[in-house]
């Protein structure tokens, strides 16, 4: 690891002292409906275990396409506590897998016709936030993925002739020059960047309580403090204030992403990888002049450690990155969420990506666990004799994934003749894990792998063959 010293100015040691341990987006929490838990013994058409975009999508598009039916989602904590009130507020129309990975997979026409629904995706909830006035800070200004050494912009660029030959157009990826990159945002050192429009930011935590309070208004059940023990055959099995409970449904949909290795059926399916963030100060004037952040789209740097930023709405920098390391067994704890080190070196990737901001306050650190399935691909699940359902799958690019999928269990359950069914994530099944302690040594590896690599190149502007073919091999 890096020494914990700022890389050019600013964010020593003690950058983080005086910073509150919650997601900055948590500041406008609107929930103003009183806590309602599951009942002892209930029914209903559907119950969805999970209370964060999965599910609540989910909901959504079952009370319109089936108003009359009763309609459930049960949560342990609040509603939006998970990855959909913490993430990085990027509502992207990528998938973790390239359109050139998932052809590999599924073919090109399935891998172009996945890419199609998901760039599609944005302007339903576009749609979706405008027709049930949901604010939420919704801003489409694209997202740029920035080579910072030349190895970088090499990588990128063939990376992006394989996007094009496998079908995607200019007008969805696109190369910038250094220059054309600079009069996006005003990057220390970049050596030119992939560009795609596809790609929105939000305030996450605002959406998700804008989604609940629909549902609520249609009658849909929110069941919260209501921890789910077991799923069963059209049975959620649950303790509210300690006492056990059940809920029987026509259909249950499991969406609980990162904790999903709670569950007896999907303990090895996914693991919970943490992701952190920080969040600056609101910017003076004067930075955000010299920053240059003209479209507010995204950034990502080129390497394999994920580094992703957003400029909010009220001109803070909200940055976060992978790193923290898994826990043994899949294990999910709120202490998990706070991680000095990791914090600090992703409060350093301001002062080396945009130094105009070297010197802002960070005011809100925070963290928490996204799903990741051993093969990256999202899936929908649909078992009709046991009256189960299971979506996920997203690797932390979940915000417009979760909506696509939501409306694609909806259709698959009800036999709806649409193109959602012809999705290659329909009746796709990952496979496992592997058991303790390969997932432990394995995960942990991968990412101090993934880490050295990036290091190597910043210092030497070469790739260390060995461990990029390890990599390569075990990713």
């Amino acid at each position: 690891m890096e020494p914990l010293v700022a890389t050019r100015h600013g964010f020593a040691g003690d950058a983080l002292d005086n910073a509150v341990q919650r997601p900055v987006w948590h500041e406008a929490d609107a929930r103003d409906w009183p806590v309602t838990t599951a009942p002892a013994n209930g029914e209903v058409d559907v119950a969805i275990v999970g209370g964060g975009f999965s599910g609540l999508w989910t909901a959504y598009y079952f009370s319109l396409a089936r108003p009359d039916w009763s309609i459930a989602v049960l949560e342990s904590q609040r509603v939006g506590f998970g990855a959909s009130g913490r993430n990085g507020g990027w509502c992207s129309g990528m998938f973790a897998l390239s359109p050139s990975e998932l052809a590999e997979t599924f073919g090109r026409d399935a891998a172009l016709h996945a890419y199609a629904a998901s760039f599609a995706t944005l302007n339903e909830i576009e749609a979706v936030l405008l027709r049930e006035d949901i604010d939420c800070g919704w801003h489409l200004g694209g997202s740029i993925t920035s080579a910072t050494i030349p190895l970088q912009r090499k990588r990128l660029q063939g990376d992006l002739a394989k996007q094009h030959a496998v079908g995607m157009s200019e007008a969805d990826l696109r190369w910038l020059n250094a220059d054309e990159t600079r009069a996006e945002m005003n990057l220390a050192d970049t050596c030119g960047a992939i560009y795609t429009p596809h790609c929105a930011t939000v305030n996450p935590f605002q959406m998700v309580l804008g989604l609940a309070r629909v549902l609520r208004q249609r009658g849909v059940q929110l069941w919260e403090s209501s921890p789910v023990t077991a799923i069963e055959p059209g049975l959620v099995r649950h303790t509210t204030d300690g006492k056990p409970g059940a809920v029987r449904a026509g259909l249950v949909v499991q969406a609980t992403e990162g904790y999903s290795p709670s569950f007896r059926q999907t303990r090895r399916a996914m693991v919970p990888l943490y992701s952190l963030m920080v969040a600056t100060e609101p910017l003076s004037p004067e930075v955000l002049a010299q920053l240059n952040w003209s479209r507010r789209a995204t950034f990502t740097d080129g390497g394999r450690m994920i580094i992703y930023a957003q400029l909010t709405r009220d001109g803070r920098i909200a940055i976060g990155g992978r790193g923290a390391p898994y826990h043994f067994a899949s294990r999910v704890r709120a202490s998990y969420d706070i991680d000095d080190e990791t914090h600090l070196r992703i409060a350093q990737a301001i002062a080396r990506h945009f130094p105009a901001a070297a010197d802002a306050r960070i005011t809100h650190r925070w963290g928490g666990p996204l799903g990741v399935p051993r093969d990256w691909t999202p899936f929908v699940v649909v078992d009709r004799e046991s009256r189960y359902a299971r979506i996920g799958g997203y690797t932390g690019d979940g915000v417009a994934s979760t909506n696509l999928l939501a409306r694609t269990v909806v259709d698959e359950w009800l036999k709806l003749d649409t193109s959602l069914r012809r999705l290659p994530f329909v009746g796709h099944r990952t496979t496992n894990w592997e058991v303790e302690p390969l997932r432990f040594l394995g995960v942990n590896g991968l990412i101090h792998l993934s880490d050295s690599i990036d290091r190597h190149e910043a210092r030497t502007g070469r790739s260390p063959r060995v461990r990029t073919a390890l990599l390569k091999k075990f990713l």
